[in-house]
């Protein structure tokens, strides 16, 4: 694993009947197709105040507090497709509101999350991500995403985004230390998300479902 303690995907798998895979004995072998499930519930956690947030992208666009040891890169976000360019550009905000919220140890939902992930998913989520940091550990590193792929579910009035995450270089901090637990790279390190996401009536894309296989040869590859 990239970190010294369980991920929060893993975590979150527990809860959210997640798609696990390279992580001890049994499971897939990381080649299996996401079949995500549809469910859709609002969440309630309140959210709190943030540091100082950074430089938005445009006008309507959140603002992230993510610390200065923290980076992100996304690749091939941008989409030659123009009918999905916003689908894209909010499934990167809905990943960095994640690992904004791991950054800071955040005691509540921040509002970059509660603005990009919805239902009872989300809530799940943002519970284990609450939960990483009351246990003394932040995020810490880069952080990278990769070969985007969208899916529209014109009946059910969504879309998937499938992506990789690369936390080769993502490491555990402990947050009263500031001590980097820095791991070896592992094919472990490599992952696949995919967002299910439908259109709120702010008109942002909200993640309502996903589901996460660690360990995928191809996003290692890739």
């Amino acid at each position: 694993m990239t970190r010294s303690s369980l991920p929060i995907a893993v975590a979150l798998a527990a809860s959210a009947g997640l798609l696990l895979t390279a992580c001890g004995g049994g499971g897939s072998d990381g080649s299996d197709p996401i079949q995500p499930s549809v469910t859709s519930a609002p969440a309630t956690a309140a959210a709190s105040t943030a540091p100082p947030p950074t430089t938005p992208a445009g006008p309507a666009a959140p603002h992230f507090a993510l610390p200065s040891d923290v980076t992100i890169d996304f690749s091939a976000f941008t989409g030659s497709d123009t009918s999905q360019k916003s689908i894209l550009q909010d499934a990167t905000y809905a990943a960095t509101a994640v690992v904004e919220t791991e950054a800071l140890g955040h005691p509540t939902e921040t509002p970059n999350f509660k603005r990009f992930f919805t239902g009872v998913h989300g809530a799940e989520l943002a519970d284990q991500l609450i939960s990483y940091g009351k246990a003394g550990k932040v995020a810490t590193g880069a952080f990278r995403y990769y070969a985007p792929q969208v899916t529209v579910n014109k009946a059910a009035d969504s879309v998937t985004v499938a992506f990789c995450e690369d936390q080769s270089k993502a490491y555990d901090k402990d947050l009263k230390t500031g001590k980097v637990n820095v791991t070896t790279p592992s094919l472990n390190s490599f992952s696949l998300w995919t967002y299910v996401m439908s259109k709120g009536s702010t008109g942002d894309w909200q993640v309502f479902d996903y589901k996460w296989v660690q360990g995928v040869e191809k996003c290692q590859t890739a």
